[in-house]
């Protein structure tokens, strides 16, 4: 066969290849993201003292990231979470000025809305509505990245 020529490819795997560029559960691009996904959603979370804010744990191959307050679930759902015995939030100490519940019992979940200061930008679910409005933002971050290796 004339101008017949025999090619021989070699090339890393796909695998491989998304190691090398960090894109890996625990890959600098898998970082860059999480920590992206936190910075747009950093306006969101509610903020009080800035404890629900600022305590937050990272996987170890930063597929994930955690608001670890005692009160994160309470927020996230944004909705009031109540002594199931009694239907109150909490009991209000006039002696400490402080609010308290129940040693040991777990609270319910009720329909009623908490209000938030700060709202409507601040408030539940936040790492979701901050992807709805912020995640094109993040995928541009993420993709620039990418391109200066």
């Amino acid at each position: 066969m004339k101008g017949f020529r025999q090619v021989k490819l070699q090339m890393d795997t796909v695998e491989d290849i998304l190691k090398r560029k960090g894109v890996t559960p625990g890959g600098k691009v898998q970082k860059f993201l999480t920590s992206e996904i936190q910075r747009v959603s950093d306006p969101y979370v509610p903020f009080g003292a800035g404890v629900l804010k600022t305590n937050i744990s990272t996987a170890p191959d930063a597929t994930e990231f955690t608001h670890e307050s005692p009160y994160s679930r309470y927020h996230w759902f944004g909705k009031k979470m109540v002594d199931p015995k009694t239907g109150k939030g909490s009991f209000y100490d006039p002696a400490t000025g402080r609010h308290w519940s129940r040693p040991g019992v777990a609270k319910v979940l009720t329909d009623i809305d908490l209000e938030y200061q700060g709202a409507p930008l601040r408030g539940p679910k936040w790492t979701m509505r901050a992807w709805v409005d912020q995640g094109k933002q993040v995928v541009a971050s993420v993709q620039k990245f990418l391109e200066r290796g």
